[in-house]
């Protein structure tokens, strides 16, 4: 009795330890779609599904074929892409975007067919340092693009889902070559407070600095949980939004590379605090995704951060991530169809069971038969037919077909004023009846026009 009652006691004076969210929040930062394939099987090993990918997409690259495979793969693979945008590097800087590149983007990105609902827009990056941004740090421009970057994007599509730059946190405050991540939220908020709550998510840059060498217990502004200053920051000022987190950059690079790198941790060291990290983020419900930098870039100056040695392969500590314990993600999207063509019988008796054919196109983004995928029928009461399914073992991709075989009956009695056979979201297939004076007997015929012109024909002769 006594065990029972201080065990009671316990609950309530020392609550029990954040648990892992029910989600999927692993993911790389990958500098080309080639990697999607190798890093899928990092992101969503051991249980996990629909991990993330961070990319980046540059002004001078939109090619749509390229992309719109880009998007297939992720949809393939089950991968939730964050498009970071960005301009082109020019005399040692990333050009300053204009308003005509918002338009670019918003425009091609929107003729893309994504794997998700959901559309993930990551507003360039770490704006806070000059050479990001055209050679100078500015905030005003900044917050005007940043408004109207909203309207093109949520005009075009309300899924566009937007997100912030992610800050370089660890900046100092040099005028117009650095701000201090929160000297830039400042300014951007005084000049127009309006720019920083049009974002749907905040993307941060939680690195373990100064100098990539912090560990995952720090606590600071330029630690592995400087997204909740940021987040306190802007609270401060007078946004009360509650933002998701997006960790689109984090990670400890290793002293391994092209140069030996002595300050850096041993590639040991940096993936078990890679992953001590994750664990700590884990319990946090506003952390969305992580995607540590980078996946695969062997080369200066990123051959530190990178997982893959420069023969490609992975560095085994690393392999430690894929054994890591994940969960599924389940995210929403788009499943439609449109009907183009169909095949009746041209003439159907009563009672008697018929075979038919429809053939529907994939025109959204799931693909069918990855779940159960079988469509309703919204026939009229004298008609019977059932519902139509895809076979277990087959797969139909966005933009292909699929011919769906059915069985129709006929009830032997008064057709109501319209019939017809249909599917949800399929235009009906509308029956007429034929009466037969000569045999006191009704026929049906799909209405395809044919008889009417059957019909003139004879009346013209």
């Amino acid at each position: 009795m006594l065990f029972s009652f201080l065990f009671l006691i316990s609950i309530f004076l020392f609550p029990r330890p954040s648990l892992a969210q029910e989600k999927n929040i692993i993911g790389l930062h990958l500098t080309q779609p080639q990697d999607l394939e190798k890093a899928a099987l990092l992101i969503n090993s051991n249980g996990g599904d629909w991990g993330w990918v961070t990319i980046t997409i540059r002004l001078d690259q939109l090619n749509p074929d390229a992309w719109q495979s880009f998007f297939n793969t992720c949809r393939e693979k089950h991968l939730i892409p964050l498009v970071r945008l960005s301009t082109y590097f020019d005399q040692g800087v990333w050009v300053e975007p204009k308003i005509e590149h918002i338009d670019q983007f918003s425009s091609f990105l929107n003729n893309l067919n994504w794997p998700t609902k959901r559309q993930h827009i990551i507003f360039f990056n770490e704006v806070n340092r000059a050479d990001e941004w055209g050679g100078k740090v500015n905030p005003q421009s900044f917050a005007d693009l940043t408004i109207y970057a909203h309207q093109s994007f949520k005009d075009k599509n309300q899924e566009f889902y937007f997100l912030s730059p992610g800050l370089d946190l660890a900046a100092p405050d040099q005028p117009d070559q650095y701000q201090k991540a929160f000297t830039f939220y400042q300014n951007v908020y005084s000049y127009n407070p309006k720019a920083l709550t049009l974002f749907d998510g905040l993307s941060s840059h939680s690195y373990p600095n100064h100098g990539y060498i912090g560990t995952p217990k720090d606590t600071g502004a330029t630690s592995i949980l400087g997204y909740q200053h940021e987040l306190s920051f802007l609270k401060n000022l007078g946004i009360n939004k509650e933002f998701p987190i997006f960790i689109t950059e984090t990670g400890w690079p290793h002293r391994e590379g092209e140069s030996p790198q002595n300050t850096y941790y041993t590639v040991k060291t940096s993936a078990d605090f890679l992953l001590e990290a994750i664990k700590i983020w884990q319990t946090d419900s506003k952390v969305q995704a992580i995607t540590p930098f980078i996946f695969n870039y062997p080369y200066p100056p990123f051959d530190h951060f990178s997982w893959l040695d420069k023969n490609e392969e992975l560095y085994p500590e690393y392999q430690k991530i894929a054994e890591f314990p994940k969960v599924k993600n389940s995210p929403e999207q788009v499943t439609s169809w449109q009907m183009e063509k169909y095949h009746l019988p041209l003439f159907v008796l009563s009672e008697k069971t018929q075979e038919g054919s429809i053939t529907l196109k994939n025109t959204g983004q799931s693909i069918w038969g990855e779940k159960p995928f079988c469509i309703d029928s919204e026939s009229t009461q004298n008609i019977t037919t059932q519902r139509i399914c895809l076979p277990e073992d087959k797969l139909v991709i966005p933009n292909t077909s699929h011919t769906f075989k059915f069985y129709f009956q006929i009830k032997k009695e008064t057709l109501p004023p319209k019939s017809f056979i249909s599917w949800e979201n399929t235009p009906p297939l509308e029956i007429e009846n034929i009466k037969l004076p000569f045999q006191n007997k009704v026929i049906y015929h799909p209405k395809t026009g044919i008889l009417g012109k059957i019909r003139a024909f004879f009346k013209n002769l």
